[in-house]
């Protein structure tokens, strides 16, 4: 391990430690109501691999998708507070791993939810990726 890579892990522990935050970081998806959204959750299941990804938005700079691999589609969105958290440690851009835990639920209630646990690994997405896509703007 370079010396490099060693400040860059100690810097990492040391923002965790003061947002709080304490790994595998576990949290509920928000923004599921959408018919496509729902669809996507009732096809899920727990253990499905995610992908939790910061795209920053006009108003919501903080903004954190999380998109499910084996579906290749977004279910929602991570709670304002987590994704601020998020933010502060892993800074712009990040892009974490993250497995379903539990879908919430379904009859007799009148939508699904999910709840995920977060990864601490993280792999920087490059600057000029376009998330357009993802969240249909």
């Amino acid at each position: 391990m370079s010396i490099r890579q060693y400040l860059q892990q100690l810097f990492l522990k040391r923002r965790i430690k003061k947002s709080g935050l304490e790994f595998p970081v576990y949290d509920k998806i928000h923004g599921v109501k959408s018919s496509d959204r729902q669809g996507a959750l009732a096809q899920s299941s727990e253990g499905d691999e995610l992908q939790i990804v910061h795209v920053p938005l006009k108003n919501f700079p903080h903004n954190a998708y999380v998109y499910s691999i084996p579906l290749n589609r977004v279910l929602g969105y991570l709670e304002r507070e987590t994704a601020e958290k998020l933010l502060y440690v892993f800074k712009e851009n990040y892009c974490l791993d993250g497995e379903i835990v539990k879908i919430t639920g379904g009859e007799p209630y009148t939508y699904f939810g999910c709840k995920i646990f977060i990864f601490p690994t993280t792999d920087l997405l490059a600057d000029t990726e376009d998330f357009s896509h993802l969240y249909g703007e």
